[in-house]
């Protein structure tokens, strides 16, 4: 049922936006449906309601063959929806995500022992909703209630509409995953206004010569929207609708979160940097687990988009860092390590904090002398602490060093006392923050 006050939100603001003052009803029959229905592929899977044809064969019109219907059967298909949306009660058959006349069904869902009062505009507002989901990988849609950004998903559906009619070869049923690829488009770098679909080519073709959309990234997604909504926070309702239904439920995603690698980035590295190596950072975050996984964190957040691979140069995972010069994919994932390190520990200056400390031992290294072995073992040891208490621990050997060949250990003191008073939590990303610095300056 939250596909209608999605729905709701979204009329509103196009009635508002574009000075039109359309009822639920009458935007379903004059916009909604000719745009999705009224034509021999569909924008979305009409479920067991009216306005799909179950004996219309896919198969024969992706390869170009006669379809079973005419325009005529259409038109009567449309008015029999109409029909029974004004005749009977609401359920799964006539309004997307309520639920089924047969509640042991596999696909049902959304059922409630409340007697509900009939809202014929809801059953209407309940396929816009569903037409404004956002498809990413994992087979989950997501339905923000953002105005503005419903509307840009919106934008994109007569897109879609033209990429069906002028690809005989394009299956449809696809509107939540072209969302997804749209909103990445639309809020990418290279998005221009005046000709929305340069660069865009969503298509990918199989070993049978089809073409379909595939799902997106919902970092991709993320990322994009992060960067236009910067100081929003946003609710989410997950969900899927299939043979099975799933739900997820309502995940708040902190934007502000999402947004603060970029903001590190381009204060790090510089903005040229990051709109240049852009893609391949997206690429690598929110790749260490899924979005389902995600979510049970109660909430999408920088956490999230934590990048593959860098738990195994985490503290007691042992992975040594080793750098070439002449990789420049590795460098790129590098920085992203750091950055997403960076906006983890939500602190700026513990990037020139970590510096200092890697020079700090790196100059220790440097007056071993004969002992210089041990010397780089005890750095080894204490960038491989697991815990607080053993990097303090794994500090003094280094600091009975320096007191011997006379050195003034006052910047030990202090790292000791930074460490003791650092939450727990932020610990281990400060190490391997300190662990990268090292590697750097070392090389």
């Amino acid at each position: 049922m939250y596909t209608s006050v999605v729905g709701k939100i979204f009329l509103e603001t196009y009635n508002a936006q574009l000075k039109e003052n359309y009822s639920a009803k009458s935007f379903f029959e004059k916009i909604f449906v000719p745009l999705f229905f009224d034509h021999p592929k569909y924008m979305m899977t009409a479920g067991n309601s009216p306005l799909e044809n179950p004996k219309l064969s896919w198969d024969n019109m992706i390869l170009g063959k006669k379809p079973f219907e005419t325009p005529d059967q259409r038109k009567s298909r449309i008015k029999n929806m109409i029909n029974k949306i004004e005749t009977q009660k609401a359920d799964a058959s006539i309004a997307v995500g309520y639920e089924r006349d047969d509640p042991t069904s596999a696909s049902s869902g959304q059922l409630t022992n409340i007697d509900l009062p009939e809202n014929k505009e809801n059953v209407y507002l309940s396929w816009v909703g569903a037409g404004l989901g956002i498809g990413v990988t994992g087979g989950i849609t997501i339905l923000f209630d953002e105005p503005n950004l419903l509307m840009d998903i919106f934008k994109g559906w007569i897109y879609y509409r033209q990429y069906l009619n002028n690809n005989p070869q394009l299956k449809g049923n696809q509107i939540n995953t072209w969302n997804g690829q749209w909103l990445a488009h639309r809020y990418g770098f290279a998005f221009d206004e005046k000709y929305p679909t340069d660069g865009f080519n969503p298509m990918e073709i199989n070993e049978n010569g089809l073409f379909n959309i595939p799902t997106i990234s919902w970092v991709k997604v993320l990322l994009g929207i992060a960067m236009h909504f910067p100081t929003k926070n946003l609710l989410g309702y997950l969900y899927n609708i299939g043979q099975t239904n799933i739900t997820i439920g309502f995940i708040p995603f902190k934007i502000n979160e999402i947004n603060r690698p970029e903001q590190f980035y381009e204060r790090i590295f510089g903005k040229e940097d990051f709109a240049r190596n852009f893609k391949q950072t997206e690429e690598l975050y929110g790749t260490a687990f899924g979005l389902k996984y995600a979510c049970q964190y109660g909430a999408i957040g920088i956490k999230a988009l934590e990048p593959k691979g860098l738990n195994d140069y985490m503290p007691g995972n042992g992975k040594k860092i080793s750098l070439n010069d002449n990789d420049d994919k590795q460098k790129i994932t590098f920085k992203t390590y750091l950055i997403w390190i960076l906006a983890m520990i939500n602190n700026e200056t513990l990037w020139e904090q970590s510096q200092s400390i890697a020079k700090l031992l790196l100059n220790y290294e440097a007056g071993a002398g004969k002992a210089k072995t041990d010397r780089i073992n005890n750095v080894k040891q204490l960038l491989d602490s697991a815990t607080v208490k053993k990097f303090i621990q794994n500090i003094i050997p280094i600091v009975e060093d320096e007191k011997s060949d006379g050195k003034n250990v006052d910047d030990y003191k202090k790292l000791g006392e930074m460490i003791n008073e650092m939450p727990r939590d932020n610990f281990p990303y400060f190490d391997v923050l300190i662990k990268f610095q090292y590697a750097l300056l070392n090389k």
